[in-house]
Order: structure tokens, then C-alpha cells, then sequence
């Protein structure tokens, strides 16, 4: 189950990924092209960021939330799940 998950995972991030690189080389934009965790969770972010005050940890989900596309996450997600799914093995 965690390797399927990882596997829709990529081609998630990488068919999302696709399609904002399409739309960025047409020049349009559209809503995909710069979305983020943040373009979902805005409220939610914000408040765990006010709540942080060590610079490093702040910078490193700063970037994590607001800058990191999310094609990105969902393909890291999806190579995590698929090497957590190879350890695991079937029941």
C-alpha cells in the first residue's frame, strides 16, 4: 500500500510539474503554475510560522510552505513512501 502511495505520488508531482512547465513557457497564469502548500493552507501556515522563533527552522518551513512548488514535495513524498514501502515488504 505505502509503494502504490509513493507511486501516485511522482506521477502526481511529475504530471503537476509538467503542467506548470507548459504554462510557464506559454506565458500564461494559471493557478498551478506557482502553487504551493501554502496556496492551500495560508491561515494554517502563517500561524505555526508566528509561532516559530529560531531563524533556521523559521527559513527552512518558509521555504518549505511558500517556495518550493508543489510538484516537488509530492515527487520527495512520493521516492520517501516508495523506500519506506521496500523496507516494509508485504504482510
Amino acid at each position: 500500500m505505502t509503494s502504490k502511495l509513493g507511486i501516485f505520488s511522482i506521477i502526481a508531482g511529475l504530471v503537476l510539474g509538467l503542467f506548470a512547465l507548459i504554462a510557464k513557457f506559454m506565458g500564461t497564469a494559471v493557478f498551478f503554475s506557482n502553487m504551493t502548500i501554502s496556496t492551500f493552507f495560508e491561515g494554517v501556515t502563517d500561524k505555526i510560522l508566528d509561532k516559530i522563533s529560531n531563524d533556521t527552522v523559521y527559513n527552512a518551513l518558509y521555504s518549505f510552505f511558500y517556495e518550493i512548488h508543489l510538484a516537488g514535495i509530492l515527487i520527495g513524498l512520493g521516492v520517501i513512501l516508495l523506500i519506506i514501502g521496500a523496507f516494509i515488504g508485504k504482510d
